[in-house]
């Protein structure tokens, strides 16, 4: 079985489609519901407008398919791909569309009277108009809507259909509102429902990179505290050994500037090999005190790197390290292994565990999406990638490159 790989880099602007707001996918599957029924809806009436068509006039007849056909179908098409708010203007524009159609019937209707068998085919689907209403306006507009919405339209039944072919008004109105009453709610908790979603995940985003902040202000007080402790103690242990030289007066400069910096706070942007990789083992014991890290012995130790960069690397490895904790299992052999090139630092994890599909993983799994690639997205050259497989291990890179 091939592994299954997904990688995300501001360069490439690759898009992974589960990081979709659910609410919107709610949005979208019923705005293409709306127009699915909009069309059955047009088939279906297609003999009730021929006929009706005898008693109105024809730009009323051309104007109203128009403005209600046209604009429920232009639903779908306006909502693939699109975002809530272009949903919500296609569907009221559908809603108002229909309300001009019922308010220009008196304008359009000649005074004749429909068969016994006919019916004004737009009082047939009130209560879908009042769905797309519920796509675009609030819960009490679309209540509102509906009413006004099957009022006039069963007004102009009784009106152009003779006596003998309908039942009283008031009985006929109370039927339809409460027939569509049970879509429309159930349309309007629906949209509800996607909304509390959709504020849910962005509350649970926040909370996760607040934590991955303080994971990583930790991570910094802990590296400052490694470099000064290695700094001082190699100077220390090398002016016992070999008292004064030049190495050591180096090292005692070297020692002192850690030391200075720590105390006043100051902000790096650019760190050497050195500094760099001891940022990353600090996250790394963070997790994990006991968990080696390898460095290759071709590592290139004449380099600087941007700060940014490689706090983002040593929160992902950390974050990646996590992760491999939790879910490779028991007897998982995991290793962390640091390379540092002139143009290049990279961090890998790997682990021989029970593996997982990442295509398979939930976009609520915020340890993936937000801590590694959320993080090395928001820094230029950043790059993360994910390769695994069920029962094949996990292997997370996250580098930098210039």
């Amino acid at each position: 079985m091939a592994a299954h790989t997904a990688t995300l880099s501001p360069l490439t602007g690759v898009h992974d489609e589960r990081d979709e707001q659910a609410g919107l996918r709610i949005l979208r599957l019923m705005a293409v519901f709306v127009s699915v029924g909009y069309l059955a809806y047009a088939v279906i009436t297609a003999p009730s407008v021929m006929a009706m068509a005898s008693v109105m006039d024809a730009w009323w007849t051309v104007l109203a398919c128009v403005l209600t056909f046209g604009t429920g179908l232009a639903i779908a098409p306006m909502s693939w791909r699109g975002s809530a708010q272009r949903i919500r203007l296609a569907a009221g524009a559908a809603a108002i569309g229909y309300l001009v159609t019922v308010a220009l019937w008196w304008s359009g209707w000649n005074g004749q009277l429909l068969g016994t068998h006919d019916s004004v085919w737009f009082a047939q689907f009130s209560g879908l108009a009042a769905i797309a209403s519920a796509l675009a306006f609030r819960p009490v507009v679309a209540f509102g809507y509906l009413v006004v919405a099957s009022a006039g339209s069963m007004w102009i039944s009784h009106v152009v259909r003779p006596g003998s072919s309908y039942s009283p008004l008031i009985p006929d109105l109370a039927w339809g509102v409460a027939f569509s009453l049970l879509f429309v709610a159930a349309a309007v908790m629906a949209i509800r429902t996607a909304g509390i979603l959709d504020a849910t995940r962005a509350q649970a985003f926040e909370v996760t990179a607040e934590a991955a902040a303080a994971n990583a202000r930790s991570a910094e007080r802990t590296r400052f505290d490694a470099l000064t402790h290695d700094n001082v103690m190699s100077t220390l242990l090398l002016a016992s050994r070999q008292g004064a030289s030049p190495e050591l007066a180096q090292n005692a400069r070297a020692a002192l500037a850690a030391v200075e910096e720590a105390a006043a706070g100051e902000v790096r942007t650019t760190l050497t090999t050195f500094e760099a990789m001891s940022q990353i083992r600090a996250a790394v014991s963070l997790i994990d005190p006991a968990q080696p890290v390898a460095v290759p012995g071709d590592a290139d130790f004449e380099s600087v790197f941007p700060a940014a960069a490689v706090s983002a690397i040593a929160a992902a490895t950390a974050e990646a390290l996590r992760n491999s904790r939790r879910h490779a299992g028991e007897q998982a052999t995991t290793t962390v292994t640091i390379t540092a090139g002139p143009s290049l630092l990279r961090a890998e994890v790997v682990d021989d565990g029970l593996g997982f599909d990442p295509a398979q993983v939930s976009a609520s799994r915020l340890g993936i999406a937000v801590s590694i690639r959320g993080r090395m997205s928001k820094i230029d050259g950043g790059v993360a990638e994910v390769d695994s497989r069920p029962g094949g291990g996990t292997r997370i890179r996250v580098e930098w490159a210039r």
